[in-house]
């Protein structure tokens, strides 16, 4: 039986009690015009930012209506989609959250706030779980959001096998059945006690589509609605008068433009063509600040990590892997890629999730003597390895480079191939040994369903530990928080002493906009411009 206590709204077991962010680390620092408007003493463990108040957006007076906002978004390529189900580039999740909306999502705090869901509830043992939409919901083209809408979703997800398919596989499609037309029981082949957890932490991968549903024509319970959209270059998106959270939206459109060089995002922004811009790195700041623009640098628990293939030479040997992590100097880093701003992780994910922080595990520092004696005992010495990367995210890049430098002290020979993203994605991605990739906070369990069990959709590094993939399978199953956290804490354990990631920092979210902007809070997930929830901007 689970001990905990739910308090607030009714989102089940795993997200009430549960804090988390623990209230450390999750701090944000917020400029405009070369002067703080927002900092607190915090505790983080980078040499950055550790504010750890959030008051980016106050003091705006009340929220106007009208306007178009022009979005200069990093990250995108011609493989750029509006399937609600299969986002990938950062410009997806930009127009995904301007088209979907989800039943439960995690706020810029990292706390869970239901959307579309009215309810989500367990049973004692959370084989089943009850959802209770609010009423009034409606599609762009006018139709109500129902029960069936929620179940042709899951369905959609699981059948298709797309990225979210995994935090659903045990979900029992046959058996789960509409009760009402607000009202949805779904039934799990085995307890699953992080459901609500997996649909806030993964909700951009669960938004909720009416029965029907073609992606070429796509339409969604989202703040805007679909104009026009080519991949690659540009979307325009209308204001949905019909939206759920009124009064909200307040943009009357938004023009989402691919620019995928820093330099030419800055440019846009400085000469008025845009009016917000997104993943930044630091060499932005000084000349953002100088123009009198505002720019926000939150710290966050997302993770860029570096990933070796488990399965492929030269990686299927630990002692290569734990030899390459131990040439990283972490804080250098750091001080290369951000200018400090961040912090210092330790090859593990899932940075506020309790069992992550309970696991205790020493910092992992530099240490090239031991680096060469691991790669003396494989036989590696000398080791020539190329490690692809591409700039989807702030940093990709550069993190690469710094790498090499630092392996190379190590006798190992690290040369970077850096790719434009479309080519990244279609020849390197999940397929060479060695590349670069980029992940958002979320719980650790719904990032293990997503990146190192077996079957998950985007385990790079190929990872296959059958204790691993067990204690997994008792985790998401228990409704016992303690026993919940003892067990991640063991796979945090396994990430650290055998995984397939190099995570040398948590990165830092630095997005920046015009002083007509309003509405935009930094978000500790990782995710640029308040997660996308375009619906709370405003312009004056």
């Amino acid at each position: 039986m689970s001990d905990r206590n739910p308090v607030g709204p009714k989102i089940g077991p795993d997200l009430t009690r549960r804090k988390l962010l623990q209230g450390a680390g999750t701090g944000l620092l917020v400029v405009g015009g070369g002067s703080i408007l927002a900092a607190c003493g915090g505790g983080g463990s980078g040499s950055g930012s550790n504010a750890t108040t959030n008051t980016a957006g106050t003091g705006e007076g009340k929220p106007k209506a009208g306007g178009v906002l022009r979005v200069g978004a990093q990250g995108g390529s011609n493989t750029d989609t509006l399937d609600a189900h299969n986002i990938l580039t950062n410009t997806d999740y930009a127009r995904g959250a301007q088209l979907y909306d989800s039943l439960i999502k995690l706020n810029t705090e990292g706390q869970p706030e239901l959307s579309l869901a009215e309810s989500i509830e367990p049973n004692k043992t959370a084989t089943e779980w009850t959802i209770k939409l609010k009423k009034g919901l409606k599609f762009h083209d006018g139709k109500p959001c129902t029960a069936k809408d929620v179940l042709f979703t899951f369905n959609r997800i699981i059948t298709g096998e797309f990225p979210a398919s995994t935090v659903l596989n045990t979900l029992d499609l046959k058996n789960s059945k509409v009760i009402d037309e607000l009202t949805l029981l779904v039934k799990f082949s085995a307890p699953y006690a992080i459901f609500s957890e997996a649909l806030a932490g993964r909700y951009e991968y669960c938004y909720i589509v009416p029965v029907g549903y073609n992606p070429k024509k796509p339409i969604g319970c989202g703040p805007f609605k679909l104009k026009s959209f080519t991949p690659g270059r540009e979307s325009v998106t209308l204001k949905f008068d019909e939206y759920w959270d009124q009064p909200k939206p307040y943009l009357d459109e938004i023009r989402t433009i691919n620019i995928n060089e820093e330099t030419a995002q800055v440019s846009a922004l400085q000469a008025g063509q845009v009016d917000c811009i997104d993943y930044l790195t630091a060499a932005s700041i000084s000349t953002l600040e100088a123009a009198g623009l505002t720019v926000s640098i939150a710290e966050t628990g997302g993770w860029s990590p570096i990933c070796m293939m488990t399965n492929a030479e030269p990686f299927m040997d630990n002692q290569v892997r734990q030899a390459m992590r131990l040439a990283v100097n972490r804080k250098s880093m750091l001080e290369s890629v951000f200018a400090g701003n961040g912090n210092i992780a330790n090859d593990v994910f899932g940075r506020y999730t309790p069992g992550v922080e309970n696991a205790n595990l020493p910092q992992r520092e530099q240490d090239i003597e031991k680096a060469e004696s691991l790669l003396k005992k494989a036989g590696k010495q000398g080791l020539s390895v190329s490690l692809y990367s591409t700039e989807i995210a702030p940093g990709m890049n550069q993190t690469a480079e710094v790498l090499g430098t630092q392996a190379a002290a190590a006798g190992m020979n690290v040369k970077v191939v850096k790719q434009p993203t479309t080519e990244y994605f279609a020849r390197s991605y999940l397929k060479v040994p060695f590349g670069m990739d980029w992940w958002a906070y979320e719980p650790y369990l719904v990032t293990a369903g997503q990146a190192t069990v077996k079957g998950a959709p985007y385990n790079y590094t190929a990872f296959h530990n059958e204790k691993y993939n067990k204690l997994y399978a008792e985790a998401v199953s228990t409704t016992d928080q303690k026993k919940q956290e003892e067990l991640t804490s063991e796979m945090v354990t396994i990430d650290y002493e055998e995984g397939g990631y190099i995570i040398p920092y948590n990165f830092p979210i630095i997005d920046s906009w015009a002083s007509n902007v309003h509405g935009i809070k930094p978000s500790v997930l990782g995710q640029a411009l308040s997660n996308f929830q375009f619906q709370n901007f405003w312009l004056t």
